[in-house]
């Protein structure tokens, strides 16, 4: 039976342009889209096209318009599957080797592709961070520690140019880092780990500045394993503390016994 071929409709069209800069980051989570007026010019169609496109977004719950100020890319549905995620972690503490395993593998790849396929641009969005990173820790400010070496991973991730792994690393990985890694900048720690935290993050850029992807591959993995294993000895570092605290409490609760 022939089947007759129809000419795509003009909000099809448009939605299907959306939909994919919303997947590639140009419209950013949380962030404002452009207005109709905008879009339809941007087109060249018609106002009331570009709406049953905007319409069809909100719908699936990838849009959210709110009276007077436009369209905003929604973040429920990514803070939905967040929220669970770190639920089943708190319930689950034994997870966490799984959790370091995962990021250990996922970042690895992702630091062998941008070896391959980073661009002058990507290369100077990843130095950035890491010289700000590097600054943060000069400067002993621990919440611009943490933000930088978030961003310093994304821009990896980014520079793989996968849209998956883009928005694996601005998802679950760092939720992830939020739950485990970051913990390592804020503890006290019989080391310091800043001074290794900065070298690591040269041996990645470098070899991605090299086009090295073999040697990118193992130097986030030998950075995950360093982070994963301080992270453990810190642990046990704070409980043998609180044991020696307590038998001090207890000690000199029984001299005042006396």
């Amino acid at each position: 039976m022939t089947k007759l071929v129809r000419p795509q409709k003009i909000s099809d069209q448009i939605l299907s342009i959306l939909e994919e800069r919303i997947a590639a980051g140009i419209y950013e989570e949380g962030g404002k889209i452009p207005p109709e007026r905008t879009l339809a010019e941007e087109f060249g169609v018609s106002r009331p096209s570009v709406r049953v496109a905007l319409n069809i977004l909100i719908a699936r719950q990838v849009l959210e318009a709110r009276q007077g100020d436009g369209y905003y890319v929604s973040v429920k549905p990514q803070q939905d599957f967040l929220q669970s995620w770190q639920e089943l972690l708190g319930k689950h503490s034994n997870w966490e080797t799984d959790v370091f395993d995962f990021s250990c593998h996922i970042e690895g790849c992702m630091a062998s592709l941008a070896a391959e396929r980073r661009t002058d641009a990507d290369l100077k969005r990843i130095d950035f961070w890491r010289q700000k990173f590097e600054s943060a820790c000069e400067s002993g400010n621990l919440e611009h520690q943490s933000e930088a070496d978030v961003s310093f991973h994304q821009t990896i991730a980014d520079a793989a140019h996968n849209i998956l792994f883009s928005h694996l690393s601005g998802g679950l990985l760092k939720m992830l880092y939020r739950q485990t890694r970051s913990s390592i900048i804020y503890s006290n720690q019989t080391e310091d780990p800043r001074p290794k935290l900065i070298a690591q993050h040269r041996a990645i850029y470098e070899a991605i500045l090299e086009r090295r992807p073999a040697d990118a591959a193992e130097a986030a993995k030998i950075h995950l394993n360093y982070v994963a294993n301080s992270i453990l000895q810190n642990r046990e570092y704070k409980s043998r503390n609180e044991h020696a605290d307590t038998l001090a409490q207890n000690d000199l609760k029984r001299a005042q016994d006396w």
